[in-house]
């Protein structure tokens, strides 16, 4: 029995011993993030009294961004004269004003947003020193592009977060009821963070194999619960409570589906499509399963490796490409 016991203090010793590697020392990194509101200062062109003057301060201000915004975006033109002449005809389209006023009214303080942002960037710069913190942008995309990335910017199109049952969602085709649920204000922080990531932290494999997609996204999300540790761990990989529940319930049946049919190690890029990607449901599981639940499980093999190896540290798990050593040392048995 005291034998048990010295076992038992020795484990919670070396567990606490290594914990400090996955909690962010946050002393003297001291900044804070401030959101470019270039969605205020582009719609504010509106009442300009000189339009062709105040664009080109719009130009000098965001000398990254405009560019981007108006050519690739908005498509309003490569150059300053083709969106001179565009912006008339969109001020006074009576749709275009009621996104744009209903965008900047939801999104009018935004001081919470930057006080999430501040603690998962600061933590970013503890575990990932190397790695810059972005500038961030809100723009209005006109339904276009959620997240813009460009050279250390991220921007986020605020018209994209108004909410699944806003009535410009409804009226448009292509925002699936699937898609409208992560279309809501809760999403903006964790969608900042997760493109960040994906941006640093590149996929790369030299196989391709589904395991290899699936580890990545995982450990794209388990940082991002690192970073975002306050945030409810569905609404991080944007799923409902009851989407959440249905995978932690099927977790097992959904894992050995993946193993009798050998699906792990295939490189059929339609398989990996439907089981990682933005779906009504994921094949080859039932159809009450979410979609993306292949993300799901890669998740949870990443965060039992990482208990399993808490001397491993966050950048060492994104420095790994290995997924089948992930997998084998996870002792993942859902």
């Amino acid at each position: 029995m005291k034998k048990l016991i010295s076992l038992f203090l020795i484990g919670i010793f070396l567990i606490s011993c290594s914990s400090p590697k996955r909690k962010a020392d946050l002393k003297g990194i001291d900044f804070d993030v401030k959101i470019q509101r270039f969605d205020r200062d582009f719609w504010a062109l509106k009442e300009s009294k000189n339009l062709s003057k105040d664009l080109q301060k719009l130009y000098a201000k965001y000398p990254d961004f405009a560019p981007i915004y108006f050519g690739n975006i908005v498509l309003f033109g490569r150059n300053k004269e083709e969106v001179l002449a565009v912006l008339p005809d969109f001020f006074a389209d009576t749709t275009a004003n009621k996104l744009c006023k209903d965008a900047l009214e939801k999104f009018s303080d935004v001081s919470k947003i930057e006080k999430s942002l501040t603690k998962a960037f600061q933590k970013g710069q503890y575990f990932f020193s190397q790695t810059p913190v972005p500038q961030c942008i809100m723009h209005i995309s006109l339904l276009n592009q959620s997240v813009v990335v460009a050279d250390r910017l991220i921007s986020v199109g605020i018209d994209k977060y108004l909410g699944e049952d806003y009535p410009l969602y409804e009226l448009s085709p292509e925002f699936y009821p699937y898609l409208r649920k992560n279309m809501k204000p809760e999403k903006v922080v964790s969608d900042y963070v997760h493109v960040w990531l994906l941006t640093e932290f590149p996929y790369f494999s030299e196989q391709d194999k589904l395991l290899d997609k699936m580890i990545y996204d995982g450990k794209i999300l388990y940082v991002t619960s690192l970073l975002l540790s306050d945030e409810k761990a569905e609404n991080l990989i944007g799923y409902t409570a009851e989407q959440w529940k249905f995978c932690k319930n099927y977790e097992k049946d959904m894992w050995q589906t993946l193993i009798q049919e050998k699906y792990l190690f295939s490189y059929d890029f339609m398989l990996r499509k439907k089981i990682l990607e933005n779906a009504p449901f994921t094949q080859p599981f039932t159809q009450e399963s979410p979609g993306r639940a292949g993300q799901y499980i890669g998740w949870q093999i990443v965060e039992s490796y990482m208990k399993k190896n808490p001397e491993i540290t966050p950048l060492q798990l994104m420095q790994n490409a290995d997924a089948q050593e992930i997998l084998e040392n996870s002792g993942y048995n859902p």
